[in-house]
């Protein structure tokens, strides 16, 4: 891997560009580690950016590789995944719009997650290598995706939480709390009820019948078959129990 550029600005572009991307009036953008960049990267970047959808249980990040490219969720549901022992990936949580993609590629070290694409969307990617060539990898970008990362360890302390939740409605109201917050949003789409019950580690009939009971005692409204507006905010009040 290449050294970080020192300076303090961008390079002028050079060599072909992989597409053209405007991200000015992009939804996802104030949860974007490349719109968050410094705005004298805007316009390079706009000729790095590489938009593109992805499938469903599409594989998006594979776990002990150095990645390619650094890429960012912009619509769509993900799984994170971590492998045992016995290298059987496990789910871990959930995560959607915003979600950063191949985050040790910069430095040169392997991603410690798998991800799986849990429905169709799409995410916006660039070359860590044009990154580097465009002279954006520097202390500003440091600095951004450092946040970032550190931001990622809080999120899967709190996805740790869940486990240790007592009873199954619970730890699908937290699992909802959690998406949501991912999400930036209360009303979500709701992700598969198989993608939950791997989660929890239980079976699709268990939690189609507690997202029933959850409707039912007020914790979720439902305003279609996929989307629902989540009611709880805390997780504190589940981790007492109540």
């Amino acid at each position: 891997m290449n050294s970080p550029s020192t300076a303090s600005t961008p390079r002028p572009p050079a060599g072909p560009a992989l597409g053209v991307h405007s991200c000015s009036q992009c939804a996802t953008r104030q949860v974007c580690l490349l719109g968050r960049l410094p705005s004298a990267y805007a316009e390079l970047l706009n000729t790095a950016i590489e938009e593109r959808p992805f499938s469903k249980l599409e594989p998006l990040e594979v776990e002990g590789v150095v990645a390619q490219r650094i890429a960012v969720v912009k619509v769509g549901t993900v799984m994170a995944t971590r492998r045992g022992d016995q290298h059987q990936a496990r789910p871990v949580a959930l995560f959607g719009r915003g979600r950063v993609l191949g985050q040790y590629s910069a430095y040169g070290h392997p991603e410690q997650l798998g991800v799986t694409a849990l429905s169709s969307g799409r995410l916006c990617r660039v070359r860590t290598a044009d990154l580097y060539r465009l002279g954006v990898v520097n202390h500003p970008f440091h600095e951004t995706l450092q946040t970032m990362i550190v931001h990622s360890y809080g999120q899967l302390a709190d996805w740790s939480r869940v486990i240790r939740i007592k009873g199954l409605a619970n730890q699908l109201r937290a699992t909802l709390i959690l998406f949501a917050k991912e999400q930036g949003q209360r009303t979500i789409r709701l992700p598969s009820q198989v993608a939950l019950a791997a989660l929890l580690s239980t079976t699709r009939e268990t939690i189609a019948r507690t997202l029933r009971q959850l409707e039912q005692g007020g914790h979720l409204v439902r305003t279609d078959r996929w989307n629902c507006h989540v009611v709880d905010t805390s997780l504190d009040s589940l981790a007492l129990g109540t």
